[in-house]
């Protein structure tokens, strides 16, 4: 992924994604990562990982600034 690719990335997560996500625990949304994994086996390997670290950095930043 390129810079400006991670960027848009970020920002989609933080549009789409953390407002559910704030508001759920930390095997909540495991659970769901891994279910959107197990149903689209085309998702490059790593990417619920990946998914899952940008929804923490997120959240955190968000708890962070109160």
């Amino acid at each position: 992924m390129t810079i400006e690719e991670e960027q848009q990335f970020r920002d989609q997560i933080a549009q789409s994604i953390l407002p559910y996500a704030v508001n759920m625990t930390m095997d909540q949304v495991k659970n769901i990562i891994e279910s959107v994994e197990q149903q689209n086996p085309n998702l490059p390997e790593g990417f619920g990982n990946m998914l899952l670290e940008q929804i923490l950095v997120a959240k955190s930043k968000l708890v962070s600034q109160g």
